[in-house]
């Protein structure tokens, strides 16, 4: 492997962007877990909000309105990020740490509006959902670091080719 291609473009090297990436993604981890944790602290005491059903829904369907479109899109955008990894070759470590923060914002901006509307409603339903359904995803794309010192192989030998997650 040259020089080159193990610092990446930027400079970042692998193991540095792998460490930014364990960094980043339990900040974010660990953020809506004590956000949630204030809205439970903040809810648990009132007695319940007389708000209108049809603003709870209001803010449920914001939510997973953003969840359907805004994630997808954020994946289809890592995959253009990872265009290198998709043709067999690595990924520079600073293209993986934008593509993979990318989502995770993505997820996480949907995760934290949806607990809002918990603490703006005064109640956790319906608006806990979404949110459950951002962070379990979000849970799920740990930073492995595999674009950007693995190959998916030679696409023409199938002993070698492996599908690209």
């Amino acid at each position: 492997m040259t020089n080159m291609a193990a610092s990446g473009s930027a400079g970042l090297s692998v193991r540095m962007a792998i460490r930014l990436a364990w960094i980043i993604w339990l900040l974010l981890l660990v953020v809506p877990f004590l956000f949630f944790m204030g809205v439970i602290w903040t809810i648990s005491p009132a007695e319940p909000a007389a708000k209108l059903v049809s603003e709870s829904q209001a803010w449920f369907l914001t939510a997973s309105a953003y969840l359907l479109v805004v994630v997808p899109v954020s994946f289809f955008w890592r995959g253009h990020v990872f265009k290198a990894y998709w043709s067999g070759k690595t990924v520079a470590p600073g293209k993986y740490l934008f593509g993979m923060v990318s989502v995770w914002l993505a997820l996480e901006i949907g995760g934290i509006f949806s607990l809002l509307g918990c603490k703006v409603n005064g109640a956790l339903l319906p608006n806990l959902l979404p949110a459950l359904v951002a962070f379990m995803f979000f849970v799920t794309l740990w930073p492995s670091g595999r674009a950007m010192v693995r190959t998916v192989g030679g696409e023409e030998d199938p002993q070698f080719y492996e599908e690209p997650r």
